[in-house]
């Protein structure tokens, strides 16, 4: 098995935040305004020690590296923000390509989604994606090339691997093939995509998505906790709860439903298929009303007991995808915090160690 966790390269100062969002913006900033908005809510959540770190300074990435091996998670899915050759929050990525001494294995997750002001209830657009045709194409392998070739870049039979987050855009066949075709250009076996399935119609809507992946598209992600989400609010029984609380929620702002970690992960256990080219993920809860207010929504953590369950089921699996490393203004990070500590890693060490896997 190989663990990969996804790794969010906000935390540092770009010029295009300090104009959409203020002067000296990073994904800090939402975490520390974070309010409880219910009885027990554990926000906000602070890293321990008070480390709220800076993604350039090298000791960050070196003291996360250490922490990834220690704890047995083997690499990091770097999110990828590329617009036809306008790029954000690309710094991270680039300087760990420099420092060659950093034994951090890696690959991308292309996040090719337009930016728009979300986080604020409006639809307004910050960055549209665009996908170009071969001319684009050829500078977006360029730039990738050189982490391609890196011997830390993550490959499955020698083929390097890229996720896509959003497959529904209509270049996406024509775009992989060539893709492909100048990968083996240069020496590798191809390219090895992942497609990202994000719900929410289970199973009718992941069939479809299953139908139309690209020839290219070794391995299909069912991204948590999406998927398990969407799965539990559609369950016949559990249809009248969510009825219900939309209607009490609409008179009273007080009201807030919370969903059990667990029950999600039981979800996942019973109705995800086990297959060969799927992908499984598995997550330490969720929590994005440090962004979104109460348009957000929380998911508990789930138990350690449910966690080891999900890992035994999924225990012959080639790849599974942790969410996340450092996804802190969605309260999914397994960085230690003055509120868990070193837990989630913990949780994952003792059972790799014990499994022997």
């Amino acid at each position: 098995m190989r663990l990969f966790a996804f790794y969010l390269p906000q935390f540092h100062q770009i010029p295009e935040n300090d104009e959409w969002w203020g002067k000296g913006f990073t994904e800090w900033t939402n975490v520390k305004k974070a309010q409880p908005l219910f009885k027990g809510h554990v926000q906000p959540l602070h890293p321990l020690n008070g480390n709220y770190y800076d993604l350039l300074d090298r000791k960050t990435v070196e003291w996360q590296t250490e922490l990834m091996h220690k704890y047995h998670v083997d690499g990091l899915i770097y999110y990828h923000y590329y617009f036809s050759g306008k790029m954000l929050l690309e710094k991270p990525a680039e300087n760990l390509l420099k420092n060659t001494d950093i034994d951090q294995p890696f690959f991308f997750c292309w996040a090719n989604h337009d930016w728009n002001r979300s986080w604020q209830g409006s639809r307004e657009l910050l960055q549209k994606q665009t996908y170009g045709g071969k001319e684009d194409w050829e500078a977006h392998f360029r730039y990738l090339l050189p982490f391609f070739k890196d011997s830390r870049y993550e490959k499955k039979d020698g083929c390097p691997l890229l996720m896509i987050f959003d497959s529904g855009f209509a270049e996406k066949d024509e775009m992989f093939a060539y893709l492909d075709q100048r990968a083996k250009q240069e020496g590798f076996g191809g390219l090895c995509v992942i497609e990202t399935f994000n719900g929410p119609d289970f199973p009718n809507g992941f069939d479809s998505f299953r139908a139309q992946k690209s020839a290219q598209t070794q391995y299909l992600f069912l991204r948590e906790p999406t998927i398990s989400r969407g799965i539990y609010w559609t369950t016949l029984k559990n249809l009248p709860l969510r009825i219900i609380t939309h209607i009490k929620a609409r008179k009273d702002p007080s009201v807030f439903h919370v969903l059990k970690g667990s029950d999600l992960v039981a979800q996942e256990i019973k109705k995800e298929p086990v297959a060969e080219d799927v992908i499984h993920g598995v997550h330490f809860g969720f929590d994005n009303t440090s962004r979104h207010g109460r348009r957000g929504f929380v998911i508990t953590p789930p138990s350690r007991q449910s966690f080891e369950k999900l890992m035994d089921h999924l225990k012959g699996e080639r790849y599974v995808f942790l969410n996340a490393w450092n996804e802190w203004a969605e309260a999914m990070t397994v960085e230690p915090t003055e509120e868990y500590g070193y837990s989630f890693l913990e949780w994952i060490k003792d059972w790799r160690e014990k499994n022997n896997v």
